[in-house]
């Protein structure tokens, strides 16, 4: 008779394993109760289980063992545990002191994975997020950020041609003489 072997995979594990297998049916329920046993905060959370999840992915992925199928799997997977989390995430910050970001996809790209996670993030982590989707042009964005008194502009784009988007967006920061951090 062979006995069933008990797992002994923590529940920080499975969260981990969920983000790279992007097991996104199943993230929210790890996610609650890896939360609900009270071992960690929301915020160690995000930084000891997802982040390097994510990050591990992103080696798989440069280094061709994952493609863009698992890396979009990947983010999704995460995305959810993130919007689980963000309710509970308590702001460590007053408001009123945080830096202000302003984030975009750039014009061109409907991809906004790596904005919103990235938004979530910087969000999670005292930022004020001023978010303004995808498909944004460079004027909009720069006069977002002039109008709110952005601390940093915060542009993100998948597909090749984003690239171009993002160098002219430095062009026109440049001759506009704006001096925002470009992240």
């Amino acid at each position: 008779k062979v006995e069933a072997k008990q797992s002994t995979v923590s529940t920080e594990e499975l969260l981990k394993k969920a983000v790279l297998r992007g097991n996104e049916a199943g993230i929210v329920e790890i996610t609650k109760k890896l939360r609900e046993e009270g071992v960690m905060n929301e915020t160690e959370i995000l930084n000891t289980c997802l982040l390097p999840a994510i990050n591990e992915v992103g080696e798989l992925f440069q280094t061709g063992k994952y493609f863009l199928p698992q890396l979009i799997a990947s983010a999704n997977a995460m995305k959810a545990s993130i919007e689980y989390l963000e309710p509970f995430m308590k702001q460590e910050e007053d408001i009123s002191n945080a830096k202000i970001v302003v984030i975009a996809t750039v014009k061109g790209d409907v991809h906004d994975i790596g904005k919103n996670i990235t938004g979530i993030v910087l969000s999670c982590n005292g930022f004020e997020i001023h978010d303004l989707g995808v498909m944004v042009d460079k004027e909009t964005i720069l006069s977002e950020a002039d109008r709110i008194g952005a601390d940093i502009i915060a542009v993100s784009g998948l597909i090749t041609p984003s690239l171009y988007q993002m160098e002219e967006l430095c062009r026109e920061m440049k001759s506009r003489g704006m001096n925002t951090p470009l992240f």
